[in-house]
């Protein structure tokens, strides 16, 4: 099985009944990703545009920082999650208005290889064997979660 490779990306988008800015307060309110990250546990901010998270998977326990990279309101916004010692994966939510409702797009890019020891890691601790299926799973998961959210917000 072929690792992931450096700039390669997964993403999934989906069809919300919302705004652009509602869609993007939820987004990029990095506290509140535990309620669509399949594996994001716990958030704070460290400073305006870094932030800390605290990940659980099955067997798995990790930490990572992330700093904030693109912030424009109603359009998109982006961070790097930095681990052993440089960045490591970019997360973008895309948000574009399309006939009467907003398209979301979020993308993961690896912005290094998958290095063997996370490999490792992932099969041992996560039971993950395939990490471009199972992201992509988690990712089309994290958009439906977010739609939900939001439409339910819009309707309450």
């Amino acid at each position: 099985m072929a690792l992931l490779q450096k700039d390669e990306t997964v993403s999934a988008s989906t069809e919300v009944r919302a705004s652009p800015d509602e869609i993007y307060a939820l987004v990029s309110d990095v506290t509140r990703i535990p309620q669509w990250s399949p594996e994001t546990a716990r958030v704070e901010w460290l400073a305006p545009d870094r932030f800390r998270a605290w990940n659980r998977r099955r067997l798995g326990r990790w930490r990572t920082t992330a700093r904030v990279v693109e912030a424009e309101p109603g359009r998109r916004f982006a961070f790097v999650v930095q681990a052993m010692g440089g960045d490591w994966t970019r997360w973008t939510w895309d948000i574009e208005p399309v006939g009467g409702m907003t398209r979301l797009t979020e993308t993961c890019q690896m912005c290094v290889p998958l290095p063997l020891g996370a490999l490792a890691f992932e099969r041992l601790f996560l039971f993950v064997w395939d990490r471009r299926t199972d992201l992509q799973r988690n990712i089309a998961l994290s958009v439906d979660r977010i739609r939900g959210i939001v439409e339910a917000g819009v309707q309450a």
